[in-house]
Parts: structure tokens; C-alpha cells; sequence
């Protein structure tokens, strides 16, 4: 017989405190702790000069991130984790810190006291359109957009055979993180990003210090309702379907597979639970953090999306984890 696990406190402690961890994470990464190691300071003596805190002060936050896995203690010197090495280091491309400290700073008030959110009716309007109407804002957000997608945008550049494609049409491309890496690695390939105009501003940006504007072209506009260019080949809506109701995304996707050229090919990658809904957990509390803001967005399931796709009338439609925990992919093709 199989043994029965005795219930424990464990895990519910460690979800109740949570926030004591990305206490640690996120206050790590404000006094750049994971630069100083990576530039050579290691000891308890040489971190407190680096970080200007006191012996007895470093030596508390590099405990909590040793703990965490996120330094490595090698006798009495302490190096980063090969994840901390990666993406929280100041100055590497692949840095991660802005986007944790933006999103987290800026949401934490609201988690802290969800059953008060939970209870707010859910506005009509959709938050993220009404913050994009602040520059701002909209080049907070945009930025640590790229710093968070675009190792996914290079992994979709890897993994799609963008090759086959002239011209992609990127609907809500926010900073250009799946262009970009798309036309870097496919000379054949030009592609539009349209979203808002001050995304669009910051957008431009990226694109050409990437050296890019002469194949990566702007629009701006709401997918949901302005008209969309026509051309393309390739039609994606990537990472955004979440902050939708299942009718406006119904809607959106009719709407994108209309813009595809016939032939051409239809791909939406976004946070998906999985088709009994139980999970994962990082699309599941995506799909609770609407709740938060009092919206109407709604966190599909792949076989939701493809049935959205099969409605419009796409054929060889085709369901994958692009991300496994995280992202889903859908894809079909428009008829001839």
C-alpha cells in the first residue's frame, strides 16, 4: 500500500510568506549585489564596501540569498548562481532585473489585499488601454516588455520557420521583442508592429538601434477595432489575448485571421491553462490577477483558442507549449 504523506505546514507557510522572498529577490537586485559579485567583490568584508551597508547588514541579505539559491558559497567567498549570472547582472543582454523590480513594485499594493479587489465590480474598460494612454507609463511598461520577452522572442525566432514568410504582421507588438529577433535571423523576412501610438514611440526605438527600420515598419492602432494592414503572409498575436474576455478574443482573432493573406499562416502564443483548468500555476494566477484590476480578462485553454481559430476557418490548426508553465502556442493556416 502506498503510504500516506502527513499533512504539514509547510507549504502553506511558505505560500503565506512568500513576499519574504521577493523581499529579498527584489531588494538583491536594487542595490545591484549581483554586478558586484560578477565584478569581484565575494566576501562578507568586500560586499558591505560594494554595497555601502555594514558588515553585519550584508551579511544578512547574502544569507537570505544564498537560501535561495541565488549565490553559491564556496568557503568563505560567495559567487552568483548561473541563473543570477544570466539575467540579473546590470549591463548583460539578457538582463532581467527591470522588468522583475517595474512589475513587482508596481502590483504589489494590489496582491496585498486581493479579497478588497476581489470584491470591486469589473470595469468596462480595459486597464491596459487606459494606461497606454500615458506616455509614461506606456515606456515603463514597453521597456520592461523587451527585457522580459525577448529571450522568448529569440527561442520563437529558433523554433518558427519564419522562412517560409515574407511579411509578418506582429498585432500588438508591443516593444518589437518577436519582430526583431525574427528579421535578425531571417534576411527574407520584413515584418509591422502595431499597437498604441506611445508604444509605437518606444517600439521605433528598439527597432533601430537594433538597425532594423528599413525592414521592420510601425502602425499605430487598438487591433480590436482599427483597421489592420493587409499583406501579410504571417499574422501573430502574441502575449497579449489574456487581457481579453473569450468574446473580444474571439472577435480579435476573427479580426487577425481576416488580415491574412490566403495561404499564409495565423500563430498566437499567450498564457494558457491547461484544457481541465487546474493549472499551471503562473497562467492560473494570471488568470486571478484580472481579478485584481477588476477586469474582464480571461486566461483560455489551448482547445479554447482553437476552436476560435476553427470558427474564423482556419485549417491545420496545430497546439503546443511553447513556454511548459507558462506559454501555449496555437497555429493555423488560411485556405487558398
Amino acid at each position: 500500500m502506498a503510504e500516506t504523506r502527513k499533512p504539514t505546514t509547510r507549504a502553506l507557510t511558505n505560500m503565506a510568506f512568500a513576499f519574504k522572498q521577493s523581499g529579498t529577490l527584489l531588494a538583491a537586485i536594487e542595490l545591484d549585489l549581483f554586478s558586484k559579485v560578477s565584478q569581484g567583490a565575494h566576501t562578507i568584508a568586500e560586499l558591505g564596501e560594494a554595497l555601502a551597508l555594514p558588515p553585519s547588514v550584508a551579511d544578512k541579505l547574502v544569507t537570505a540569498c544564498a537560501a535561495l539559491g541565488l549565490l553559491e558559497k564556496r568557503e568563505n567567498a560567495y559567487y552568483n548562481s548561473a541563473e543570477a549570472d544570466r539575467y540579473l547582472v546590470r549591463g548583460s543582454p539578457r538582463f532581467y532585473g527591470d522588468f522583475l523590480l517595474f512589475q513587482a513594485r508596481s502590483e504589489y499594493d494590489t496582491w496585498k489585499d486581493m479579497t478588497a479587489a476581489l470584491r470591486r465590480p469589473v470595469s468596462p474598460t480595459s486597464l491596459y488601454h487606459t494606461m497606454m494612454q500615458d506616455p509614461e507609463i506606456a515606456r515603463g511598461i514597453t521597456v520592461a516588455g523587451y527585457n522580459s520577452s525577448i529571450a522568448a522572442g529569440r527561442k520563437l525566432a529558433r523554433e518558427f520557420d519564419f522562412s517560409s514568410y515574407s511579411l509578418f504582421l506582429d498585432l500588438g507588438g508591443g516593444s518589437g521583442c518577436y519582430s526583431i529577433p525574427a528579421c535578425e535571423s531571417h534576411p527574407g523576412l520584413q515584418a509591422i508592429v502595431f499597437d498604441f501610438p506611445n508604444v509605437i514611440a518606444v517600439a521605433e526605438e528598439f527597432i533601430a538601434k537594433a538597425g532594423l527600420s528599413d525592414r521592420i515598419t510601425t502602425r499605430a492602432g487598438d487591433f480590436t477595432v482599427d483597421e489592420l494592414p493587409r499583406g501579410a503572409d504571417l499574422v501573430g498575436v502574441i502575449g497579449n489575448l489574456h487581457a481579453y474576455s473569450r468574446d473580444e478574443t474571439e472577435s480579435v482573432i476573427q479580426r487577425a485571421f481576416q488580415a491574412v493573406e490566403p495561404g499564409g499562416s495565423l500563430i498566437i502564443i499567450d498564457y494558457m491553462l491547461d484544457n481541465d483548468r487546474t493549472g499551471p500555476l503562473e497562467a492560473a494566477l494570471r488568470h486571478f490577477e484580472s481579478a485584481a484590476y477588476a477586469s474582464k480578462g480571461w486566461v483560455k485553454t489551448p482547445a479554447e483558442i482553437a476552436g476560435f481559430m476553427k470558427r474564423a476557418g482556419a485549417a491545420d490548426i496545430q497546439a503546443k507549449d511553447f513556454i511548459p508553465g507558462s506559454l501555449g502556442m496555437v497555429t493555423g493556416k488560411r485556405p487558398e
